[in-house]
């Protein structure tokens, strides 16, 4: 990388840094290490401060140069940077896409956001934002973001990111008269599903199916019942071949993000891990555990001498009824990525 492109990356770290009131610029650190926060959505400090707020233009600015700073980086393939600008499920998610392609991620072009800005006075901050993503090919997705300032001196970070499911529309986040959106705290009772219940039902759903004590909450579908459906597809075709093939949902340590919705439910940005063993049980299987192309990358082979293991993050969005209402919980956006690969 030259040095006028590191130049103007460290500078856009440090816009990053100073996009809201009260921000100073931290430190930059000659090794980025991804930042880690607790299980739940982000527990506010215990007093309000006079800068913790964060108004819409404060996000359409931190968006803006989020992004244009994200496509220099990608043009680079400077993975460190990229990490400079992701924490939470998103490091993974950054490292992944990176290192799956040499160091040539895509590139994408966006469109007008729509901003979802909660009113916030405590740290961490943060807001979701809607946004039509434009790939390498031309293709649509929209993407939605979720970004975080923990401290006073810290810079924003992308924490979340996720797609919409094609079809599907974009939450409707009841919005007051001046355009600010109402946070849920992680144990608001007044939506069907709590916002901290959210991630560990969906494990259930997705390991129980159909007929597990989450089927009644959360409805049917590919990125739920749909798990439970292609593992007992798959297994029994494994056992023939000599190999043991397990899989494991379970919710994160990343923050939960929930809104309200102009219906009195709410919408939930949530994170999940999968863990997938493959294992060589008989001896003619030794030597022959398939490793899938999209994770060769990591590899190096089509197969592994005796064992496997996958870790993957997904990213969801789910709308939520509210309390009372006979719908059940719906998954509308999903994106995952292999994130972690063991091998023997």
């Amino acid at each position: 990388m030259s040095r006028t492109m590191r130049g103007l990356l460290v500078l856009s770290l440090l816009l990053l840094a100073a996009c809201s009131p009260g921000g100073g610029a931290s430190p930059l650190p000659a090794a980025v290490k991804p930042a880690t926060s607790p299980a739940g959505t982000p527990t506010p400090s215990p007093a309000p401060s006079a800068e913790a707020h964060v108004t819409l233009e404060d996000a359409r600015r931190v968006l803006r140069v989020y992004l244009a700073t994200d496509d220099v980086v990608r043009a680079s393939g400077d993975l460190s940077f990229d990490l400079a600008l992701a924490r939470d499920g998103q490091a993974p998610f950054a490292s992944t896409a990176f290192r799956s392609t040499s160091m040539r991620p895509p590139r994408y072009t966006w469109g007008e956001p729509r901003l979802l800005v909660p009113r916030l006075d405590r740290f961490p901050l943060w807001f979701a934002a809607v946004v039509e993503r434009r790939g390498p090919g031309g293709e649509k997705r929209t993407a939605v973001m979720a970004f975080m300032k923990q401290y006073t001196t810290s810079r924003w970070l992308l924490s979340f990111s996720s797609l919409l499911e094609p079809g599907a529309a974009p939450p409707k986040v009841a919005l007051d008269a001046e355009g600010y959106a109402t946070p849920l705290p992680t144990r608001d009772d007044t939506v069907a599903i709590s916002p901290h219940l959210m991630a560990p039902l969906h494990a259930t759903i997705a390991e129980e199916g159909p007929g597990g004590f989450a089927a009644s909450l959360i409805a049917a579908g590919p990125r739920t019942t749909g798990y439970f459906t292609q593992r007992g597809e798959d297994k029994p075709t494994a056992k023939w071949f000599g190999f043991l093939d397990e899989s494991i949902f379970a919710a994160t340590a990343y923050p939960i993000y929930a809104l309200r919705t102009d219906d009195g439910g709410a919408v939930i940005l949530y994170s999940l891990t999968r863990t997938t063993l493959r294992q060589a049980k008989m001896k003619h299987a030794q030597g022959l555990v398939p490793v899938p192309e999209d994770v060769r990358w990591a590899v190096g082979a089509p197969v592994v001498a005796t064992m496997l293991r996958l870790v993957e993050t997904h990213q969801y969005v789910s709308q939520v009824s509210r309390t009372g209402a006979a719908e059940p919980a719906r998954v509308i956006g999903f994106d995952g990525a292999v994130t972690g690969v063991s091998q023997k």
